[in-house]
């Protein structure tokens, strides 16, 4: 089985700022080929600010000389179109990916995702929390917290003792047991990676908001 578990820094909280990627590809639950790269923001979304650079250390001079995110989307693509993605709250690293892609008008490509906050809440819920260096504390998996080519690693680790844990030979056998969707993302859109709970509290939503929107076109009809 074949994954690529992957992990973004940001120079701000702005999801144009990526500074760095980490992009990990696996093989039945082994780490085959690892690629780093700092990332020179676009000049208006590239403002270091002190949290993060204290988060993760590096800073405007490091990647004054760093290519673009366009120029490293040429070298990692194969590595995340029509793959499975792997990400610890990849909520923040595939919107990212997709707003990246975007603004340097590129095609969003197509890969399934599964995010290891989820997988880990579910599977071990006696944990403390589940933030990435909890788990992997917890796991005995070795992490230098938010280098990105050590957060992608460590986060792809995670998802193969998820697999190992339960006995399951691919993502599809985990979810299932999990009770929980994988995500998807392509040119066409976006479904995210959700437990049945998430699933069924945004149904019980939307059948909310469709009864206020009848409620409220039924009082101006009859008005």
């Amino acid at each position: 089985m074949k994954f690529t578990a992957i992990d973004f820094e940001t120079a701000n909280a702005s999801m144009l700022s990526a500074c760095s990627i980490g992009i990990v590809e696996f093989e039945d639950g082994v780490p085959v080929r690892e690629t780093y790269t700092l990332i020179r923001p676009p000049e208006e979304y590239g403002k270091f600010n002190w949290y993060n650079v204290r988060i993760h250390g590096i800073k405007a001079t490091m990647v004054k000389d760093a290519p673009t995110f366009d120029k490293v989307w040429e070298q990692i693509r194969d590595s995340i179109d029509g793959q499975l993605i792997v990400c610890h709250n990849a909520a923040f690293d595939t919107v990212v990916l997709c707003r990246l892609l975007e603004y340097y008008g590129i095609a969003i490509p197509t890969f399934d995702y599964v995010c290891t906050v989820k997988i880990s809440q579910l599977l071990w819920p006696e944990m403390e929390n589940h933030k990435l260096d909890t788990v992997c504390n917890d796991l005995n998996i070795v992490l230098n917290h938010h280098e990105a080519l050590s957060d992608a690693r460590a986060c792809g680790l995670i998802f193969a003792e998820a697999l190992k844990s339960q006995h399951c030979i691919d993502t599809a056998d985990l979810l299932d047991a999990l009770e929980m969707r994988v995500g998807h993302v392509s040119p066409k859109g976006r479904q995210s990676c959700s437990t049945s709970e998430e699933v069924r509290r945004k149904m019980i939503s939307d059948k909310k908001k469709q009864a206020s929107r009848r409620k409220y076109f039924a009082r101006r009809h009859s008005a």
